[in-house]
């Protein structure tokens, strides 16, 4: 099977900054706000997801309020929102639509995070529904169990200050035929690959003088090729392009991937946050 590698470049291992992440966040956030008046589906969509949160089962050291007013989920606890949005429907015939959904987290101000993804069904609600746990189940478990302190110990990450970091990790997501092995994907897999990378840019890369660390750090890694072969993927540090982590994800997982004729793909969130002291 002919796979073309797209958008991978030589690099060191720190993530580029191609991508600014202000400018980055300023045009989501533009977009999403410009567009939400109009779409109807936005509030049931919020509404479905401070539902989802609410099935949240991990211990919680304070009782969360979770609130959804019109496009955005409160959690003033945790002083975080999630805003939502439909993007847009696409109609796949026999009343089948694909909606386009997007989701901003902002966390304390000054961390932003921007995911999208689809929604299939044939029923408006159902299908806000169903998109909406996606996304809790698929970012927002491990994006919690972060922010509540926890850590998979085995990833230890310290700064040349002293500073501890604790990594945590969303569910890993599967999509087209590896939904025909759901057994045989662990949700460890791309931490162990990227952890000697995570930890080389909190030990050596990031340590000009008088570096500030932030309290909180994201990664987002999506792998797939297509029917005809073709690699489609990208892997983000904080919004920032990252390729030598794509290449090593590449090298380490997708070169052995399964040969088939059909879509593959895989989606995952690793989260960095500072240890209180």
């Amino acid at each position: 099977m002919n796979k073309q590698f797209k958008h991978i470049l030589a690099g060191g291992h720190a993530p580029t900054t191609a991508i600014n992440s202000q400018k980055f966040n300023k045009f989501v956030e533009t977009n999403l706000e410009t567009r939400m008046e109009t779409n109807v589906l936005v509030p049931t969509l919020a509404t479905h997801l401070a539902n989802a949160i609410q099935s949240f089962d991990f211990e919680v050291p304070v009782t969360l309020t979770i609130e959804a007013v019109n496009d955005t989920v409160h959690l003033r606890e945790l002083e975080l929102e999630i805003v939502c949005n439909v993007l847009g429907e696409q109609d796949h015939g026999n009343d089948v639509k694909v909606y386009h959904l997007a989701f901003l987290i902002r966390l304390k101000g000054d961390n932003i995070m921007y995911e999208e993804m689809a929604a299939i069904g044939t029923d408006p609600e159902e299908s806000m529904s169903q998109g909406a746990y996606t996304f809790f189940r698929g970012f927002l478990t491990g994006f919690f169990q972060c922010l509540l302190g926890y850590y998979e110990p085995v990833y230890e990450l310290k700064s040349p200050t002293g500073d501890e970091f604790h990594l945590n990790y969303s569910h890993l997501q599967v999509q087209g035929a590896f939904m025909d092995d759901m057994d045989g994907h662990q949700d460890n897999t791309f931490p162990d690959i990227l952890y000697p990378a995570i930890k080389e840019v909190f030990e050596r890369e990031i340590t000009e003088p008088d570096h500030d660390y932030k309290d909180f750090y994201w990664i987002k890694i999506y792998l797939s090729r297509q029917p005809g072969g073709t690699f489609i993927g990208e892997c983000r540090f904080d919004n920032n392009i990252w390729d030598y982590a794509l290449n090593e994800l590449i090298e380490y997982d997708y070169k052995l991937w399964k040969e088939t004729d059909r879509f593959l793909g895989k989606k995952q969130f690793i989260f960095i946050r500072r240890c209180p002291k």
